[in-house]
């Protein structure tokens, strides 16, 4: 494993954020083994630096600073879910030059092209493969093992939330 290290910035810690800080702390050798860089969960950025948490994190992590949070991240999870403050703390992380990872389909939904476009401009990564399809694996493989066929159609039984989205992306 290289001496790289990955920074990763969480947005919120509620019940989603306090899963994923849970998994990226427990679970760290193995992240890192797979991604071949040392990963670090730099910042954590909550309302209240002083409630209570269900996952006990390293000190000096937790912040209610948004700048805080951005500064030097590498990959930016967003588990704030709604429209703001996570479209502005997303495009501020781009900007700062972080890739991002959400679940966020309402965001998305509404905001999505802005976000891929700043990403584009930014040589960053959206990755947001949760937020499709109950987080079945569907992105990863149409882009990366599939790019060089031509997809016309992709047929399924979708659930409500496929549904909405497909919806929105139809008339929006």
């Amino acid at each position: 494993m290289s001496g790289r290290v990955v920074k990763l910035s969480l947005l919120g810690c509620g019940t989603v954020g306090s899963h994923v800080a849970r998994l990226v702390l427990q679970q760290r050798e193995d992240l890192m083994a797979r991604v071949g860089a040392h990963l670090e969960l730099s910042s954590v950025l909550v309302r209240d630096v002083a409630a209570p948490r269900e996952v006990d994190l390293p000190p000096g992590v937790l912040t209610d600073n948004p700048k805080d949070a951005l500064h030097g991240a590498d990959i930016v999870i967003e588990t704030l879910g709604g429209i703001e403050p996570a479209r502005t703390l997303i495009l501020d992380a781009i900007a700062a030059g972080a890739s991002i990872v959400t679940a966020n389909k309402a965001l998305l939904a509404e905001h999505g092209p802005e976000i891929y476009e700043a990403a584009d401009a930014a040589g960053v990564d959206v990755y947001f493969e949760a937020a499709v399809a109950g987080a079945i694996p569907l992105i990863r493989p149409i882009r990366e093992s599939l790019a060089g066929d031509s997809v016309t159609r992709i047929l399924g039984i979708v659930n409500g939330t496929t549904n909405f989205i497909l919806d929105e992306m139809t008339t929006k």
